[in-house]
């Protein structure tokens, strides 16, 4: 940075907003400064903030989330720290996020591809998606002509993202918070310049969308093992007080809490236990499973790139539609899932690729090598009991398919993992018998 005078007086600044970057940079060492160019108001779209319940929260004194969002709208990646000291120089506006940093050892080197965050007092974090290339140092901010990763999001990741909103409601359980979107009419080229935005897409003409959410963590469960924190403790230490948070709105809205999260508000620590911290994972993951077969959305793919540290699902703009989805994955018949989702509306890749992510979860954590059957338990239990009657029923007569289908996601030396399914009917039992008894009030 030292060779950027200009950035140096932004990071000299004083303003809120560094103070904040600065702290989550110093306490999270795995995060890394990315320089976001404000772009003219000719560039962009307005900013429709279609979560307007959340967006009134108020965050810091009068400030509200959507005086934040307001604040950072219309932010670009862009691109080399050297052309944000140009940029500034000739007295543009630069404004300081956040991501990861690289770590090539996982599948996605940058977990976040085209995200960045902006922290808020709160210790929550505003996340703009589809801002910019951020997995790549050396290209330009964008690519418009690549099919993957292009670091820009279009009108039908808006329009997925808004249908998610539309069925999961307001306050997103288990999942990040969408909060608004804004059309953007030209991008940064890198160079401190300009090019229009407009990009050809399947033959249509398309613009790119910022996607704005609130996220608890910055980081995906695909980075744990980068993580330079032993018993993840100084992770635990940052997210408890707004798991607690959660905790208490769960039960101002009536909804009943989960066991593990339960027990950390009732017991009154301010550091939730590491085991806990674990199986509260894994019930957020079933419950989220749950909340997208109740509202019939599917992820196209799921894995542990999907969810963050604060054990909510991300990429809500790649949740489909029962008809979307089928169009999407272009599913034969002679796919092992097809009769079965196809006849069941069961989302029966989401969950085998949930007990993926499980499975992700206690092949990287050596604390989690005793305990693999409480997790898997975990999840399905909170899948179980958030999953609608309907659906539910459906399961009684579906287990007998998951055996084959878990054999097939598994390696076959998961002996451990086989022998928690085994108890699938079990916990499928014990979640029958708790309808009953609630049911009957016995």
């Amino acid at each position: 940075m030292d060779k950027y005078p200009e950035i140096l007086k932004l990071f000299d600044s004083g303003s809120e907003a560094i103070k904040l970057v600065k702290q989550a940079l110093l306490d999270d060492r795995v995060l890394r400064p990315v320089f976001m160019q404000v772009l003219p108001e000719e560039k962009t779209g307005k900013m429709e903030i279609c979560n307007k319940e959340l967006a009134e929260e108020k965050i810091k004194g009068d400030k509200t989330l959507s005086d934040y969002i307001f604040e950072n709208k219309g932010i670009f990646l862009c691109g080399r720290p050297k052309v944000a000291n140009e940029i500034l120089t000739k007295g543009g506006k630069i404004i300081v996020a956040v991501t990861d940093r690289y770590y090539d050892k996982a599948q996605f080197s940058v977990a976040n591809l085209r995200q960045c965050y902006i922290p808020l007092p709160d210790k929550r974090l505003l996340t703009f998606k589809s801002s910019g290339l951020f997995h790549d140092p050396v290209s330009k901010p964008h690519n418009k002509n690549s099919v993957k990763f292009t670091g820009i999001g279009d009108k039908l990741d808006k329009d997925i993202a808004l249908t998610s909103f539309e069925r999961l409601g307001p306050y997103s359980e288990s999942f990040i918070d969408f909060l608004a979107y804004q059309p953007l009419y030209g991008l940064p080229d890198g160079k401190g310049e300009f090019e229009e935005a407009e990009y050809e897409k399947d033959g249509e003409k398309t613009l790119p969308y910022l996607i704005v959410n609130c996220a608890i963590s910055p980081h995906r469960l695909s980075k744990i093992p980068q993580l330079d924190d032993p018993g993840l403790l100084r992770l635990r230490k940052r997210i408890s007080p707004l798991l607690r948070e959660r905790a208490i709105k769960r039960q101002r809205s009536g909804r009943k809490l989960m066991p593990t999260l339960e027990s950390f508000l009732s017991s009154g620590e301010d550091v939730i236990a590491l085991e806990d911290y674990f199986q509260f994972l894994a019930e957020e993951i079933g419950i989220g499973t749950a909340r997208k077969q109740n509202h019939q959305l599917f992820h196209v793919t799921f894995h542990e790139q999907d969810v963050n540290l604060g054990g909510q699902i991300c990429d809500r703009e790649e949740m489909h539609t029962f008809e979307s989805y089928f169009q999407r994955n272009k599913i034969k018949y002679v796919d092992p899932f097809f009769k079965i989702i196809k006849e069941s509306h069961i989302g029966i890749r989401d969950v085998v690729s949930a007990v993926g992510v499980i499975k992700f979860l206690y092949e990287n954590n050596r604390e989690c090598k005793d305990n693999q059957l409480e997790l898997l338990e975990s999840f399905f239990r909170a899948y179980f009991r958030r999953l609608a009657y309907t659906y539910f029923k459906r399961w009684e007569r579906l287990i007998d398919y998951l055996d084959n289908a878990i054999i097939f996601y598994f390696d076959r030396d998961d002996v451990r993992g086989q022998d928690g399914l085994k108890k699938l009917r079990e916990w499928y039992r014990l979640e029958k018998a708790g309808r009953k008894t609630e049911l009957t009030g016995l």
